[in-house]
């Protein structure tokens, strides 16, 4: 694709913004108090991935439950001719590597996950599953970023998926509120990318038992890697769409720039990238038709770096892909962005053609 120069320079005034983004965690990133650990206990963690065979065959790490968890819905609001509900359930996943194990399952709060569901109150919707990015798991932020009320408008049922340690999953302090992507601490995300993918099976079969006869993911940011982590791990999505997806997390949150009370040499800093590279979606290849996959990208992305979503694409024929102007945050043609979505949501059989109008978000 050839990129011309005006597009170059909004692509350029993009990256800007999400430079100045990206300008905050190394300015407080001195402030934060290095890690407790030894190396010997680090490498340990780390050895367990590797040993095990998880770091040569990324697949073997991931479970998914055998049926789905018994579920409460604790809260009913209405919701224009529906209604809202919170759902929880127990997530019954439990740490892979037992030397982690114990700290990680201590977070109560986490134990309990939780789907946010925008519902006609009939069966039969077909329902759309959202995937919220890093750190916006509050429902009102999710309801603006999936316009969920469009949706709803068009007669389809629309479930925010929370992910673990988000919203009400949260660890409590304000400097945990990030636990789910450390670079000093790779065994945690390691985890906490093994629960995700634990937890959004059973919503498909909670939501399933509910009555949803097809359930598609759309994932933003974090939520578009493990979007395109899922559909490589199941066929159990009718389709999967990532917007700005993160697809490997090396940048910006390389491994090698984490503060660490201890030196890293070169034998330890490839096992680190080796643990830390695990779940990347390059390392997969879809088990839903790549027709069924959408992919919206901006090219000056910095947050979830541009290149990084083309070498998916590439690399698994993605052909439903979407190019934009600009940033992770600031994008000029937002429009294509809206427009690919609901054309795209045509295609899977989940809105009539005639619905579709011009949308200018």
């Amino acid at each position: 694709m050839i990129v011309g120069i005006k597009d170059r320079l909004l692509d350029s005034m993009g990256s800007v913004v999400d430079a100045g983004f990206l300008a905050f965690p190394k300015i407080f990133n001195p402030m934060k108090p290095v890690r407790k650990i030894d190396r010997e206990t680090y490498e340990r963690q780390i050895d367990y991935y590797i040993d095990n065979g998880y770091a040569d065959r990324p697949e073997s790490f991931f479970t998914f439950p055998a049926k789905a968890s018994a579920h409460s819905i604790i809260d009913r609001r209405p919701y224009h001719d529906g209604e809202s509900q919170l759902i929880t359930f127990q997530s019954g996943y439990t740490a892979k590597n037992p030397f982690v194990r114990e700290l990680y399952d201590s977070y109560e709060a986490n134990r309990t996950a939780y789907l946010v569901r925008w519902t006609h109150g009939d069966d039969n919707r077909k329902t759309v599953l959202c995937h919220h990015g890093y750190m916006l798991g509050e429902p009102r932020q999710a309801r603006k970023m999936f316009r969920v009320k469009s949706l709803f408008d068009k007669g389809l049922d629309v479930v925010l998926f929370i992910a673990p340690f988000h919203w009400k999953r949260g660890a409590g302090t304000l400097m945990q509120r990030g636990i789910y992507l450390q670079n000093d601490d790779v065994v945690m995300t390691c985890e906490c990318v093994g629960q995700t993918m634990h937890d959004l099976y059973n919503s498909f079969l909670i939501l399933t038992g509910l009555g949803a006869p097809e359930i598609g993911l759309i994932g933003a940011s974090l939520g578009g890697h493990n979007a395109a982590l899922f559909v490589s791990l199941t066929d159990i999505a009718s389709f999967g769409a990532m917007m700005v997806p993160a697809v490997n997390f090396t940048n910006p949150l390389d491994p090698d720039t984490a503060r660490l009370p201890f030196p890293v040499d070169g034998p330890l800093r490839e096992k680190i990238r080796r643990v830390w590279d695990l779940h990347s979606p390059l390392n997969f290849r879809p088990k839903i038709p790549v027709g069924k996959i959408l992919v919206v990208a901006s090219r000056g992305d910095l947050l979830c770096p541009f290149k990084y979503i083309e070498l998916l694409c590439n690399t698994w024929g993605i052909t439903n892909r979407h190019f934009l102007t600009g940033g992770h945050w600031l994008i000029f043609n937002k429009t294509e962005r809206g427009r690919a979505w609901y054309n795209f949501l045509a295609d899977m059989g989940f809105l009539d053609k005639d619905m579709i109008q011009q949308h200018t978000h």
